[in-house]
């Protein structure tokens, strides 16, 4: 059986279709190439490459929050809070909350932790507060992530 890649696609509707497709016939890891796919698209449409990451990463949960209600959902709030506040804020403050962004337990199940929020702060530490900075790397390391990953 030919398995289309879903990093060949760049129409979120037909990566959709594969992943329904997928799902249907119990492809778990493509239905989540094809999550992820959604995600890297909506992330690219992006200059910033802190938004340009925020965007990845919320498209992401976005998508693993639609797939588990079976309907369209969208994170509101979040998207309402970096409009106003901007993706290093609303970084900041998922960082300093004690429990883990949305959709990072199935980042880091697939071994793309490299795209959790967690990551992002790490990779981009330089914009962010020494305190949101240990505090991505503790919850990182908190549920087993190694630090020493390719990011």
């Amino acid at each position: 059986m030919n398995i289309p890649d879903p990093k060949t696609f760049t129409d979120p509707d037909k990566l959709r279709k594969l992943m329904a497709n997928a799902v249907r016939l119990g492809y778990v890891d493509l239905a989540f190439g094809c999550q992820l796919r959604i995600a890297e698209l909506a992330g690219a449409a992006h200059s910033d490459a802190i938004d340009r990451a925020f965007f990845t990463n919320l498209v992401a949960a976005e998508e693993f929050r639609t797939a588990d209600n079976g309907r369209a959902t969208k994170l509101i709030n979040v998207r309402a809070r970096h409009k106003k506040f901007g993706a290093v804020r609303v970084l900041s403050d998922m960082m300093m909350a004690p429990e883990v962004s949305d959709g990072f337990a199935k980042l880091v199940e697939h071994e793309r932790s490299d795209l959790t929020g967690e990551a992002i702060v790490l990779s981009h530490e330089d914009q962010f507060s020494v305190d949101v900075v240990n505090a991505a790397r503790k919850k990182l390391i908190g549920h087993g992530v190694s630090l020493g990953e390719p990011a």
